[in-house]
């Protein structure tokens, strides 16, 4: 399925807060209901509607009409999972060229368990009328849910692009949609309702995954995330993988098992996409040259940088950043 970006502008949203900004930019208006959040647009039939905390439990209800053709990169710092009961309708989405789908009416899910940006592109005039149901990573910690260390990376290969069948998520937002109960006395409930849905999402996941759930220890997880501060720290000059296991005091086939786990990543594929963020940020907000970005991001040479952009995007660095400036 081809993807011509040639005319598109693109739009970066790093986190909750950025996605609210983007409604604004739109020309949305914005109320607070006493249980969520209402945008509606200068078309006055176009809305957004969110229930709940955007930044833990939430869902939404959308009926919206793009004015222009858009790419948004989507390019979230926490893992997050997505659920859509889609009506009309439909996008394109990828994290990279040869992963490229597209939303089909009915259920359907997303699990973004890295920090691999995802590329949404929509069509200017068509209309997009969804349910969406979003678990934040936070909320499980908030709420003392442990999560096995292989649930983000089972989930990512049992849900997401399969269709799932969940009717209890569905009647859980239907009776969200219909709740009368603001301020204190939803938001307990709400997050009762958020709990029952982590159940069933919990179910799906290990219904779908053959493998069983995996563990790893609390120096493990330690050692990985020393792995990850020691590679961020040193992005233009990262240790030999045998280096960072001695760093870390854990050795290769461990490191490498948890790196897998809670990223869905090899050590190496998780500093290859670490470094193409760093370059999509570099592209966007600063004017450095190509040779200097490759240089700033720990490329070898600017071939090797250009490859390694292309395969990840399908785009050459230019495209992209006349995509990411236009707006």
């Amino acid at each position: 399925m081809p993807i011509q970006h040639t005319n598109d502008s693109m739009v970066t949203i790093h986190n909750v807060d950025e996605t609210l900004m983007f409604y604004a930019s739109l020309g949305a208006t914005q109320r607070e209901t006493g249980n969520g959040s209402w945008f509606t647009f200068p078309d006055r039939t176009s809305y957004v509607r969110f229930w709940g905390d955007l930044h833990g439990f939430c869902v939404a209800s959308v009926d919206f009409t793009f004015p222009e053709d858009m790419i948004t990169r989507s390019q979230f710092h926490e893992r997050y999972i997505g659920v859509s009961f889609t009506e009309e309708g439909s996008v394109i989405t990828y994290n990279r060229k040869t992963e490229i789908r597209e939303s089909r009416t009915g259920a359907d899910c997303y699990v973004f368990n890295s920090p691999s940006p995802l590329f949404m592109k929509i069509s200017g005039g068509q209309r997009l009328r969804f349910r969406g149901m979003y678990f934040q990573e936070s909320f499980f910690r908030e709420n003392g849910i442990r999560l096995y260390d292989s649930f983000w990376e089972d989930a990512k290969r049992s849900i997401t692009c399969n269709a799932i069948h969940s009717p209890e998520l569905l009647s859980i937002f239907q009776r969200i949609e219909k709740c009368s109960l603001t301020s204190e006395a939803f938001r307990i409930w709400m997050r009762g309702q958020g709990m029952a849905a982590t159940g069933h999402l919990l179910d799906l996941v290990q219904r779908c995954t053959a493998a069983p759930p995996v563990y790893l220890s609390e120096e493990d997880i330690a050692a990985v995330a020393k792995a990850k501060q020691i590679i961020q720290d040193n992005i233009v000059g990262i240790p030999t993988i045998l280096e960072l296991c001695k760093r870390v005091a854990l050795n290769k086939n461990k490191l490498q098992k948890a790196f897998q786990l809670t990223e869905g990543k090899s050590i190496g594929e998780y500093i290859r996409a670490l470094r193409m963020e760093l370059s999509l940020d570099l592209l966007e907000k600063s004017d450095m040259t190509m040779q200097e970005i490759a240089k700033a991001v720990g490329c070898q040479s600017i071939s090797n940088f250009y490859h390694t952009f292309r395969q990840k995007f399908g785009e050459t660095p230019q495209a992209v950043r006349k995509m990411l400036q236009k707006n």
